[in-house]
């Protein structure tokens, strides 16, 4: 018979069986939630549980705790890989890390208590509290470094990053750190207008540490621990150096160890927490169970509003007291914080309207907590927007790679399709007749070529690093099984027909 209408018809029943077959081989389908419904929680921790181990494995990171809020409590929690590649500790959801800038939004509590019992005022300069210290001569009024301001990120202060000291060496002072004697050489200082711009400084949280010192007569560490940890259940938690149990071992992006190491900028990036109570903190900014309040009681719900609700500033930046915001293209908005001590990745994420939040903590120098962000929005079916910078630039050659394969493998099948049909509607080519017509060499080598197609794909579908790829970049992953199925249904097409005779 003719390799004519009828057998175009057949290659479009293979390609689309290839089509449908791509939804299974992929890894998994996009969660389909019903109008008003909320997706099951099941759902998301056995994706979690999938794909964890092979966000670490693609990256080689030795350990993630992941903890998840709903409704304004933590519903789930869990480790993955070890908190240290010596001993083979086994990480949990109560493994201390030191969780870096997320000490922000601990610290942004502590100086909303001071204002809740009149010690301070948002809207006076913050030297107005200091005795131990003072700003350097500046072209800009001190004046105009707020409170308000430097919990924000908007009294122009200039970065000044915080620097660890092994823990057989002494700290400096806060004084010393803001003065630059801090091992970086860096003092704090007004660099630019007050009030006009988000300028992120950590020196600006050590500047908050010292004033929550001078007011209260307390070390920071204590007075975080009596009115903010404690009284929020963070039993595993503290600003202390000197009484940390249970520390993950860090890691550089190389796989080396760090050895333990201290910080005096406790305030901006010190805080040693774990999972699960972070995950206590991030439901403590919801409505919780049985009418639990905003703030737990800790802090009025007034105030923790007054220090999440977004401001705009004049340089259209979207700032609040120790947390950052973000966009989803569903139009909804988060809050949080995320933090990069070296060895240390962490994020904590709020969806403020959905009541949803997650803690995800790594003791690697490699960003992947993005990766694990994509995979928990993707879930609320909202967006994929919070997988970092970082994790784009990390994906964005491998991306580009596999999508040149799919385009150049799709295109060779479709060339081979198009001959194949072109020549068929002109009688040129008709299907095989296993029969005496056929000599037995073609048939041997035409066998070849189809098995040794159909073993590619099989091979591809059984070659275990295929699975971080569809974790990792599911699209790209899907588009090379689409090419290789409709490259191997095209040799399948074409070794299955034969040339006319004339």
């Amino acid at each position: 018979m003719l390799f004519t209408s009828s057998t175009a018809g057949r290659l479009v029943g293979v390609v689309a069986v290839a089509l449908l077959s791509t939804s299974v081989f992929a890894g998994f389908m996009p969660l389909q939630a019903l109008p008003g419904s909320r997706p099951a929680l099941a759902s998301l921790t056995e994706r979690l549980d999938r794909d964890q181990p092979l966000f670490m494995a693609a990256y080689e990171i030795p350990g993630v705790a992941v903890a998840v809020v709903r409704g304004g409590e933590r519903v789930w929690s869990s480790g993955y890989g070890v908190a240290s590649v010596a001993d083979r500790t086994e990480m949990t959801a109560d493994t201390v890390f030191q969780v870096a800038s997320i000490s922000k939004s601990l610290t942004a509590w502590g100086v909303m208590h001071l204002v809740e019992t009149g010690q301070v005022s948002l809207d006076e300069p913050i030297e107005s509290y200091l005795t131990r210290w003072a700003f350097p001569p500046s072209e800009y009024d001190a004046g105009g470094v707020t409170v308000a301001r430097v919990l924000n990120h908007t009294a122009g202060l200039n970065r000044v990053d915080g620097y660890f000291l092994p823990l057989d060496q002494p700290l400096p002072t806060i004084e010393e750190s803001l003065d630059g004697n801090n091992g970086g050489g860096q003092s704090l200082r007004i660099a630019l207008e007050p009030g006009q711009q988000f300028n992120y400084s950590n020196a600006g949280y050590t500047l908050l540490q010292l004033m929550i010192e001078e007011v209260t007569g307390q070390r920071f560490s204590d007075f975080m621990q009596e009115v903010i940890l404690d009284p929020l259940g963070m039993t595993n938690s503290t600003f202390d150096p000197e009484i940390v149990a249970d520390q993950a071992t860090g890691y550089y992006s190389s796989g080396d160890p760090l050895p333990h190491y201290r910080l005096t900028e406790q305030a901006a990036g010190g805080l040693y927490s774990t999972a699960n109570d972070l995950a206590l903190f991030a439901a403590a900014s919801m409505p919780g169970p049985d009418g639990q309040p905003v703030g737990r009681g800790v802090l009025t719900s007034k105030s923790v509003h007054t220090m999440m609700a977004p401001e705009e500033v004049p340089d259209g930046s979207m700032v609040s007291f120790g947390h950052l915001h973000g966009h989803l293209d569903s139009g909804l908005t988060t809050t949080g914080n995320n933090g990069h001590n070296i060895g240390w990745i962490t994020n904590m994420v709020i969806i403020p309207e959905l009541g949803e939040g997650i803690v995800i903590l790594t003791n690697s120098d490699t960003e992947t907590t993005g990766l694990t962000l994509r995979s928990w929005t993707e879930w609320l079916e909202v967006s994929d927007t919070l997988t970092t910078e970082v994790s784009h630039a990390a994906l964005d050659e491998a991306s580009t790679q596999l999508i040149v394969i799919a385009a150049v493998i799709f295109l060779g099948g479709i060339v081979v399709f198009v001959i194949t049909a072109v020549q068929a509607s002109r009688g040129r080519r008709r299907w095989l007749r296993l029969d005496g017509s056929t000599a037995s060499r073609g048939l041997l080598i035409r066998g070849l070529v189809t098995s040794l197609a159909i073993l590619g794909l099989v091979a591809f579908l059984a070659w275990p690093e295929r699975l971080e790829y569809v974790a990792l970049l599911p699209t790209e992953a899907t588009m090379v099984l689409v090419a290789l199925v409709v490259a191997v249904a095209a040799v399948v097409v074409r070794a299955g027909t034969r040339r006319a005779s004339s």
